[in-house]
Parts: C-alpha cells; sequence; structure tokens
C-alpha cells in the first residue's frame, strides 16, 4: 500500500516500486521493491542517503568495483555520487533514508559527521535502522519523535564506527588478524591466537570486539562463509566438500549458516551467480 501519492516525492527519487513512503522535516523515508534481475543504470541522488537492504540482494557497482549487499546490509551513499545497481534474483527490498543537505548540517554542528561513502554490516548501527523502519511503518504521530531520534542515532552510530575503524589497531591485533586470516579454516581457540599474540584472552576478546565490530567467533565464521562464497562462484565443487574445506562440520551446518548469512541457500546462491 502507498501511503501517499507517489508524484508527490522528489523528481527521481527512486526507479523501484514505492509501497509505502513517510516525509518529515529533512527527511524523507520509503520501502521500495525491485524485481527479479531489474537493472537501475547509473545515476546520482541530490541528497546523501541510507538504504537498508530489508530482503533480496544488491549488486552495487561504483566506477569499477561491484559489491553484492544482502538483507541486513546498511550504505550510506553521499549525494551526487553515480552509481549502478543489478537486483538479485529473489528480487530486494529496501529502506532508503533520504536526508536533505540542512538536516546533515544541523547535526554535523554537534559532532563530525561521515564523510564518504560507506557499507556498514551487523552491530549496533543495523539493529538501530532495522528499528527505524519498524517506527516507519507505524502511523502514528508518535512514530515521527521516533524516527527523527533514530535515524540521528544511525548517522551517529555510523559515524562513530567509521572514525574507530580508520584508527590504526595495535600491532599485536594486527597479528592475531593475520593469524585468523591464515588459519580460520582451522579448529582455532581464542586461547590459542592470545598466547601467539602475547595477551590475555579477555583482553583480545574485547579489543578485536571494539576494533573490528564482531567477536572472534563470529569474525572466523564470516571469513569461512567468504570463503565458500568464493568456491560456490569459482568452482564446481559439491557442496559437501566446499563445507568441509571452508571449516565446517557439516553440509548441513554450512548451508544454514550461509542462508542467515546471505538470504539465499548455497545453492542458489551458485545459481544466482551463474546466471
Amino acid at each position: 500500500m502507498i501511503d501517499r501519492p507517489v508524484a508527490t516525492l522528489p523528481a527521481n527519487f527512486t526507479h523501484g516500486e514505492v509501497r509505502r513512503w513517510r516525509r518529515l522535516p529533512g527527511l524523507v523515508l520509503a520501502e521500495v521493491q525491485y524485481a527479479p534481475h531489474q537493472r537501475v543504470p547509473i545515476h546520482i541522488h541530490p541528497n546523501a542517503r541510507f538504504v537498508l537492504v530489508l530482503r533480496g540482494a544488491v549488486v552495487e557497482t561504483t566506477g569499477s568495483i561491484s559489491l553484492t549487499h544482502f538483507a541486513h546490509t546498511l550504505l550510506f551513499r553521499c549525494a551526487e555520487e553515480a552509481h549502478a545497481y543489478r537486483i538479485g534474483p529473489e528480487g530486494a527490498t529496501c529502506l532508503i533514508v533520504d536526508t536533505e543537505a540542512a538536516w546533515l548540517e544541523r547535526a554535523a554542528r554537534q559532532a563530525p559527521l561521515l564523510g564518504e561513502s560507506t557499507v556498514l554490516e551487523g552491530g549496533l548501527v543495523v539493529h538501530l535502522a532495522q528499528r527505524l523502519y519498524g517506527e516507519f511503518r507505524l502511523r502514528d504521530e508518535v512514530s515521527r519523535l521516533a524516527i527523527e531520534a533514530l535515524a540521528l542515532g544511525v548517522l551517529a552510530e555510523a559515524s562513530r564506527r567509521v572514525a574507530r575503524a580508520a584508527a590504526a589497531p595495535p600491532p599485536w591485533l594486527m597479528r592475531a588478524r593475520a593469524f585468523i586470516d591464515a588459519h580460520f579454516r582451522e579448529r582455532i581457540a581464542l586461547a590459542t591466537v592470545a598466547a601467539l599474540v602475547g595477551v590475555h584472552p579477555v583482553h583480545l576478546a574485547r579489543t578485536f570486539h571494539r576494533t573490528y565490530n564482531t567477536t572472534f567467533g563470529a569474525y572466523v565464521r564470516t571469513a569461512r562463509l567468504e570463503f565458500a562464497t568464493r568456491e560456490l562462484t569459482a568452482s564446481r565443487l559439491p557442496l559437501s566438500e566446499i563445507a568441509i574445506a571452508a571449516g565446517f562440520c557439516d553440509q548441513s551446518h554450512f548451508s544454514r549458516l550461509f542462508k542467515r548469512h546471505t538470504g539465499m541457500s548455497p545453492q542458489e546462491y551458485r545459481l544466482a551467480a551463474a546466471g
């Protein structure tokens, strides 16, 4: 259901189908649905915007770089930045939060904010964005206050995360991460890595989470899933062999985690990549 006539949305707001939308001072929010395999040509938007992928997958191309964004991924895109999209085989649904320049300027008076486009996965910022979507779907006046507060919260947390990522981690933490990157397919314990780099396991766990915004275990799991993703597209190995090679105990466990991570089963992902 579309809550207001689409004609009153800003011109060229989206290439998808607007299912519902709301306007608040300085913000325009819309839930947008894209058709399977839809191609969105190169375009720009006059305002910076957040895009929360709710369902499906979106392949974004900026210059010579293409990145696939799955459900529960939050994008921040600067104003006037040229990009194109290709929608996955299941289609996609996104929440777009378009921010007027004056709204961003008011926020920037309080603290340093995002200065470049970025992709954010997991953690508090995505949780806040999902809460924002929930309030967006409510039609009472109180939700307008919640939306404003949550939009500012998303902006603040995204800015904090990017600033934190830009700070150089301690050398021992970089060694720990390098070890994980080299051995993620093996069974590696937090205590083992902590001993290798000469710190207490609790200190490693806390610093790892604070610096990389993910837990030790989640980082290992994601590294395995990304390895499996590459194998699914680059090889024709059976799923059971890919699961074992990636470090999972069996194909069933791998398939459950893969679908939770990407929104698609390994076989669906392989077919989509081939198409």
